[in-house]
């Protein structure tokens, strides 16, 4: 029997193998079979069960996401906060937000035409510090970049050839065919650095408790264009991608304006619910935020989070339904 054809059988008994797993994830994700529509350019936003501590693979199921081109996210005027809405809250599911690694990247191969940069990768870096932007990261020469690109398109490839909904794709974190069509966790790679083709962290990792900590996680995304041999030049900011502890990702283009500090203007109470209004700016997220006596020389912004607002600059008013008699508030922006 020729190579050929038998590299044709494992691949179709792997499938096999697959179809029950598969059928399980289509059941639970609500989720039928299409052709994922994904463009060379689009955003692509990846999920992975992870150890937040070691970043090691946990398995499981993996969800690729099409955000949709790079030309929206690039032409939003700043400080624009949209949301990802091309994938659902049960699609999450499958892979879970607590202990999960995820990251965003675009890219133009050797097929790009103008105004489009061949050989481009934008990427995210993942910020420590909620609030503080992350150094951007030195560029890489074109032939460094479609080392990387072969990686990306392999996900790609990968997110094609399993269950999906045309925007977003199920697989298992095991999945792999061949060298140019795998899962986003084979496309990582043991080392974190799409196997050893990229030189910079690009994965932000949730805690083991992330849903019930309050506070969601960020990444910045750049544009590292390709340059010459031995040029020093560091990539562009774009904007952030945010996580919010209830599955919902957004996008903030070009922050550039300082968030304005909150003024709480009212608190009343009616019907057992406090309801405390604040003032915002047109930018940031605002946090009601509350504790009782016993944790009241706690700094802030370690009170717990009770919900959250988008900045529009306005007063606005956000309830607390807790039956407390004993409570204190205070807004947090950032």
């Amino acid at each position: 029997m020729a190579l050929k054809e038998l590299g044709e059988q494992i691949h179709m008994l792997k499938k096999t193998i697959q179809r029950v797993a598969w059928a399980a994830m289509l059941a639970a994700g609500g989720m039928q079979a299409a052709t994922f529509n994904y463009a060379v350019g689009d955003v692509l936003i990846c999920f992975r069960r992870a150890n937040p501590s070691t970043y090691v693979d946990l398995g499981g199921t993996n969800l690729v996401v099409d955000a949709g081109p790079i030309s929206y996210f690039t032409n939003l005027a700043p400080n624009t906060k949209v949301t990802i809405s091309t994938y659902t809250g049960s699609q999450l599911s499958q892979v879970g937000t607590n202990s999960v690694g995820w990251s965003a990247f675009a890219y133009f191969d050797h097929t790009a035409v103008s105004p489009a940069v061949p050989e481009t990768i934008f990427i995210t870096s993942p910020r420590d510090v909620l609030t503080t932007q992350t150094s951007p990261n030195h560029c890489a020469t074109a032939s460094a970049n479609t080392l990387t690109i072969g990686q990306l398109g392999a996900i790609v490839a990968g997110a094609v050839d399993n269950p999906n909904t045309g925007s977003a794709a199920l697989e298992l974190s095991a999945y792999y065919y061949n060298s140019g069509d795998f899962s986003y966790s084979q496309g990582v790679g043991s080392s974190e650095d799409f196997n050893g083709t990229f030189t910079y962290n690009f994965e932000k990792y949730t805690p083991a408790n992330f849903v019930t900590a309050g506070d969601p996680v960020r990444a910045d995304f750049y544009w590292m264009y390709p340059v010459k041999l031995h040029a020093i030049a560091s990539a562009n900011y774009l904007g952030y991608f945010e996580l919010g502890t209830n599955g919902v990702m957004t996008y903030t283009a070009y922050p550039t304006a300082t968030v304005a500090v909150p003024v709480i203007t009212s608190i009343r109470r009616t019907n057992g619910i406090s309801y405390v209004s604040f003032t915002t700016g047109s930018s940031g997220t605002y946090t009601l935020r509350g504790t009782n006596s016993s944790g009241w020389n706690t700094a802030r912004t370690n009170w717990p989070a009770i919900t959250s607002v988008t900045g529009n600059g306005l007063v606005n008013t956000l309830p607390d339904t807790t039956p407390a008699a004993n409570k204190f508030y205070v807004i947090t922006a950032q």
